[in-house]
Parts: structure tokens; sequence; C-alpha cells
């Protein structure tokens, strides 16, 4: 246990400075946010799990397991949020992302990194054209099911199961070509978070759509400047 609070200290340290400038700025946008509005136990959750889920997403684009910790905090955050909002496919997209990532990374906390130490996988243009094709009526069947089961967004909301959980599958398969489909998944999840906001059903919409964006930042940091773009 000593070896590992230890190694947490380590990973905190060993943030670069563009990950350390952005996630400062996101606190500072996030504390603004919450203190100008009422109070709330969903506001008090919100606000820890997208200043958690921001800081998981910074370690994630330089590498670092420690995002597995950060990610399983706000993971079980943005479980609730989406729940509360009535995005019933985003809970099953964040248990996806626990399971294939988040627990993966705890487990394996000594010897994740040097995965992508040497490099990542990559996919072929054979393997983009399968994944796109397995995609398309994957979105149509989540749509059907949580249309069916009251989503308040099913079409938005669908769409980031199918793309966030291909994004996790790859994470844990070590391809780097998972960055692209978090940019992806970030664009949808701006969308769904905005027609949240547009629409007034959520509570949590203007700080969840904050924290996408962030995520898009990250998500193009990640995909060319990273590890994991080499």
């Amino acid at each position: 246990m000593k070896t590992y609070v230890k190694w947490l200290g380590q990973e905190i340290k060993s943030l670069n400075t563009a990950g350390a400038i952005m996630l400062a700025f996101m606190v500072g946008v996030q504390l603004a946010l919450f203190m100008v509005a009422p109070i709330t136990g969903l506001s008090v959750i919100t606000l820890v799990s997208t200043l958690v889920g921001s800081a998981c997403t910074v370690y994630m684009m330089i590498g670092k397991p420690i995002n597995g910790l950060l990610g399983l905090i706000s993971a079980l955050g943005f479980i609730y949020v989406n729940w509360t909002a009535g995005h019933y496919a985003s809970v099953l997209d964040q248990l996806v992302f626990v399971a294939l990532i988040d627990i993966p990374l705890i487990i394996t906390w000594k010897n994740w990194g040097h995965r992508i130490e040497t490099g990542v996988k990559r996919l072929s243009i054979e393997g983009w054209a399968m994944t796109v094709s397995l995609m398309l009526p994957a979105w149509l069947v989540t749509f059907v099911i949580y249309n069916n089961l009251g989503d308040m967004n099913p079409v938005w909301d669908s769409l980031v199961l199918v793309i966030g959980a291909t994004a996790s599958y790859y994470v844990f398969k070590g391809y780097g070509d998972s960055y692209s489909l978090w940019l992806a998944s970030d664009v949808v999840n701006i969308v769904l978070w905005f027609t949240a906001l547009s629409a007034g059903y959520s509570a949590s919409s203007l700080p969840m759509l904050l924290t996408m964006a962030f995520y898009l930042m990250t998500a193009l940091y990640g995909r060319f400047v990273s590890v994991w773009s080499k």
C-alpha cells in the first residue's frame, strides 16, 4: 500500500507543462460556475466528477496509468449525472470505460505504461473499415433500445455509447487509434450536452458541456502530440 501511495505521488508530479496549464484553466472555470449557481447535491457531484474527469483525461493524454484511479472516481459521478439527465446509454458507456480502462489500469499500475513506451499499435485501412461497418448498425440497434427505454436524447446518446465503447476497447488493446475515436466521441458528447442545455432538462448541462469541450482539447493533444501519436 505504501508503494502504491508513493507511486501515486510520483504520477501526480509527472504532469507536463501543457497538461498543467490546461487543467488549471478547467479548474478555474468549473469552480466559477459552481459558485454562481445554486449549490445542491447534484451540483457538488457534478463539480467533483468534472474536475477529476478533467484530470483523468490530462494524465491519459500523456500516457500515465494514474488515469485509471481518476477515471474510476469520475465515472461514478458521471454515472449519476447521466442517470439524472436521462442519458441512459452514457451510463453504460461509463461502465464500459471502467471495465476496460479504469480497472485494468488500477490492477496493472506497475507495468501498464510499459506497453506504450516504444509506440502504440495502429489499425490498418481494413481495420478501420471493419470498425466503422460494425459501429453503424450498432448505433441503430442501441438507438432503438434506448428510445424504447425513454432516453432523453436517444440519437446522440446511443452514438456516444457506440463510439465510446469502441474507443475504450482499443485503449484496452493498446491502439493509439483510440484517440481518433475519442475525438469523435467528444464531438458527439458536446452535441448531446448542448441539446440538454438548450432543452433545459439537466442542471448539469453547462458544466458537462464545458467538460466535453475540454476533453476534445485533450484528445487533440493526445492524437497529434503525445505518446499516443507515436
